[in-house]
């Protein structure tokens, strides 16, 4: 099965790169940041988009090219699942995977225990399987399945 992960720089990688053994049974890629800990490693396809701050000064054009650029990667790929941890980075892909009638699967970040991340609640009105790695998120997300800590 063609699988995307999906994950910004940083602990969301480092999450995302726990389900590397998934990974290594399907036909995958990867995309994240630019300059983060992928740089190092020997992943292909192996797909980098610009870093960005929602609260930079040009922050809605550099958001709308990574639609884009989400878009592009996407059509190329042909992913019947996205698995991602989040952030910023990947809340375009899952938009432009659910456009493509695809799946998207959501790993809420260990770091969340008690409250939900801005990427979490935007993306889990469509997610279509939504996890959690604390048992107080069900809570948060009364859809979401508790499966514990992917460390």
């Amino acid at each position: 099965m063609k699988i995307g992960f999906i994950a910004s720089s940083g602990g969301h990688w480092e999450e995302l790169m726990c389900l590397k053994k998934i990974a290594l049974e399907n036909d995958t890629f990867y995309v994240t940041e630019a300059g983060g800990q992928a740089e190092e490693s020997n992943l292909e396809p192996l797909y980098r988009v610009p870093q960005i701050n929602r609260k930079e000064k040009h922050f809605f054009l550099h958001f709308m090219k990574l639609f884009g650029r989400a878009f592009s990667i996407l059509h190329k790929e042909k992913p019947r699942v996205l698995i991602t941890t989040g952030a910023l980075a990947a809340y375009p892909f899952c938009v432009v995977q659910k456009l493509r009638r695809g799946k998207v699967v959501y790993v809420e970040s260990f770091a969340r225990v008690n409250n939900a991340s801005l990427t979490g609640k935007l993306v889990y009105p469509f997610a279509d399987l939504f996890l959690v790695q604390w048992e107080p998120m069900v809570e948060v997300y009364p859809k979401a399945k508790y499966v514990g800590g992917i460390f």
